[in-house]
Parts: structure tokens; C-alpha cells; sequence
């Protein structure tokens, strides 16, 4: 006897646990789509669960709870639109039509932030003004999706052996840490952290080794307390595409930083950026 697909689920039909499992991951390995890009978007459309649990269930090793599995399915649907030629689609337990959107859109699609047309245009303090305009329509200053915060900030951990990782945003004269996982020091020096040198550079900040970087080879956080060694933030943007602040891992270790690193950062900080409704630009590599 074949076995059943659906069956009866609070009061009406829907895909049972196990082939929910099973197709969803079917349709991941066909269209190619990263366990650990599925976990960003599941973020970004509400999940709080962390990186293993994504990766641990679209592999087979173990289910997910079952709010988190259509969470999952629809993380799946939505990479899986952004590659052409891939007909698959992961079910959800209803099976209900689903109207794409919600935090992340289109996952990889790019255009012009309005920041990179507005900047120039006006004086530093305009800038400024605009950014932090930016950083509150956010909400992340107060309390807003702490829990998705928390979990990325946590994936980021993990991904990073022995780094702390924090998310520190830069409000006017000064820095606030709204999630940590880890420690190199006293909270007072993980605000301090180069945040501020990530968000006024072109692009991430990269210390490998600060004794040896003449950057920040006489900063304070280098050379006392939390003897900072290894450092690296990559910028997230808020409504707009102003930067409010960074994802950073941080370690009192020198440390190598690869290019699966720097891809991981960044997508780790697109998934910040997808909690907001921010588009994240493509990822490569």
C-alpha cells in the first residue's frame, strides 16, 4: 500500500511530516540551493530557529518542528525561484497558494540604492541626518524581531569557531550592541569594536591579525584589554540603503579569512537586512 502524502492536520489536509520532509529536500538538491542561504530566508520570513536546524533537516538528519517546516518550504520556494529552468516547488502542509513577498522579495535581485544617488549630492551632516532617519525607521534600535537578531547572531558564532559575533548598530556619537553571541571582553569593549570603521568604508573591514595592521595596530582594543586580534564586519543597510551598522565576528586569536568567510558574512548580513525589508545585494561565489 502506497504511502499517503497527506492527512488530516487540524481540522483539514495537509502534507504529512515526513514527505513534507523528504520532497522539500528533493527540490533543494535539484536546484542546487544552499542549506545555509535556506536558513537566511527562513530568518527573513520569521523563523528563529538556528543554522543547524535548517541544515540538519533539509539534509534528512532529523524534522523540524512543524511551524518550521513550511517556513523552510517557503525559504526553499524562494531560492528557488531566483534560478531559471527549476520547476520544483517544496510543498507546505496546506498546500494553500502562497503570494511571494514578505520581508526577503526577491531574494537576489539588485538595483540602485537610493543612498549611493543621494549621498553625493548632499553635505556630510545631510548624510548623516538621512542615515540615522534610516537606522530608526529600522526599528532594530528598539527591540524589534530580537529573537531572528539573536539566532543570526548566533549562526554567526558557529560559523566562526572561536569568534564572538555581534550586531552593533551606530546611533548619533556612539555604538549599541543589540545582540551578542560570545564574549572577547566586557560588554563596554564590545561596543566600542571597529564598527565605525565598517560602516564609513567602501566595502567590509578585514583585520587578520591587528598587531601586524597598522590600521588599527595602536588601538586600544589591540593593545589592552580585550587584546583584539582578529576582526571582521561587513555593513548592513537599512530602508534606502544607508548604513546603520555591522555584522561582526571578532576573536583574541589571529585568525585567516577566506572567500567562503567573506561569503558567509554577507549573507549572514543580508539575512539582518531581510528582517527589515531591506534587499540584499547578490551574493556571489
Amino acid at each position: 500500500m502506497p504511502i499517503s502524502t497527506v492527512g488530516a492536520d487540524e481540522g483539514g489536509f495537509a502534507v504529512k511530516a515526513i514527505p513534507q520532509q523528504w520532497l522539500t529536500r528533493q527540490v533543494l538538491v535539484e536546484a542546487g540551493v544552499d542549506p545555509f542561504e535556506a536558513w537566511v530566508v527562513y530568518v527573513g520570513l520569521g523563523g528563529t530557529g538556528e543554522g543547524v536546524l535548517v541544515d540538519g533537516y533539509l539534509s534528512g538528519l532529523f524534522p523540524a518542528p512543524r511551524a518550521d517546516r513550511d517556513l523552510i518550504a517557503r525559504a526553499v520556494n524562494l531560492l528557488v525561484e531566483e534560478r531559471p529552468g527549476t520547476a520544483g516547488r517544496a510543498p507546505l502542509r496546506s498546500d494553500a497558494p502562497w503570494q511571494h513577498g514578505g520581508a526577503f522579495g526577491s531574494y537576489q535581485h539588485s538595483d540602485v540604492l537610493p543612498a549611493d544617488l543621494i549621498r553625493p549630492l548632499v553635505s556630510a551632516s545631510g548624510a548623516e541626518a538621512l542615515r540615522l532617519e534610516s537606522l530608526d525607521r529600522a526599528g532594530l534600535l528598539h527591540g524589534a524581531n530580537r529573537k531572528q537578531l539573536d539566532a543570526i547572531t548566533a549562526e554567526a558564532a558557529r560559523r566562526f569557531p572561536g569568534c564572538a559575533s555581534s550586531l552593533a548598530l551606530a546611533t548619533r556619537g556612539r555604538q549599541v550592541v543589540t545582540s551578542v553571541a560570545g564574549s572577547v571582553g566586557p560588554a563596554d569593549a564590545r561596543e566600542a569594536l571597529f564598527c565605525h570603521r565598517t560602516i564609513d568604508g567602501p566595502g567590509p573591514f578585514i583585520v587578520t591579525d591587528a598587531l601586524h595592521d597598522p590600521r588599527v595596530s595602536s588601538d586600544p582594543l589591540v593593545v589592552g584589554e580585550p587584546h583584539l586580534r582578529f576582526y571582521a564586519g561587513y555593513p548592513v543597510l537599512g530602508p534606502g540603503g544607508w548604513r546603520i551598522g555591522s555584522l561582526c565576528v571578532a576573536a583574541d586569536r589571529p585568525r585567516g579569512f577566506s572567500m567562503a568567510d567573506a561569503r558567509s558574512l554577507r549573507i549572514l548580513a543580508a539575512s539582518v537586512q531581510g528582517l527589515i525589508g531591506v534587499r540584499p545585494r547578490p551574493v556571489s561565489g
